[in-house]
């Protein structure tokens, strides 16, 4: 028989104008795995991470004309900082976790593993910028598009077994 428990406690403080927010979050993560008699080593492990967090955008708004048709042109910067420490998760065993596709929510989420057997470490920064086209008349958005990147600061310690660690300083050029 085997369980694994799981806590996330945190705080942000959205901070908002019309034009640009910030959002200072930190939290606490803690996982218990209790692990019956197995074959496979392992044995029940608690993790403990603290993780910090601050995204901040802006949005700059102006008339345009496109075909005779009048919209708002937005343009709108992003900046993600994010901190988790390096927690040696190598005798966890995974019973659902992975790694998730770099996408316009993924590159700006906390943890680049989906489930909860690994926690990626993480001292990184997500630079990215979109503009949107929005019907003058009701708002209604036509069309978006954007760019983000994700700049790391420090090697990738924590990885899914048989999985070798990022050797780049930087994520692909995601464009949308």
């Amino acid at each position: 028989h085997s369980s694994r428990s799981f806590s996330w406690q945190g705080v942000s403080v959205p901070l908002s104008t019309p034009y640009a927010y910030f959002t200072p979050k930190a939290g606490v993560t803690a996982t218990r795995y209790l692990i019956g008699q197995n074959t496979s080593g392992y044995a029940g492990e608690d993790r403990t991470m603290p993780i910090f967090s601050a995204d901040s955008g802006m949005t700059f708004e102006r008339p345009a004309t496109l075909w005779g048709t009048s919209y708002s042109q937005t343009l709108e910067p992003r900046l993600y900082y994010l901190y988790i420490p390096f927690r040696d998760q190598s005798r966890i065993p995974v019973f659902d976790s992975a790694q998730q596709d770099v996408n316009f929510t993924t590159i700006y989420a906390e943890n680049e593993f989906s489930g909860w057997d690994r926690i990626n470490d993480a001292n990184q920064i997500t630079l990215g910028v979109s503009s949107r086209l929005l019907g003058a008349d009701n708002g209604a958005q036509r069309l978006r598009a954007g760019i983000a990147q994700r700049y790391y600061f420090e090697p990738q310690r924590v990885t899914l077994p048989g999985s070798p660690p990022r050797s780049a300083n930087t994520s692909d050029l995601l464009a949308a």
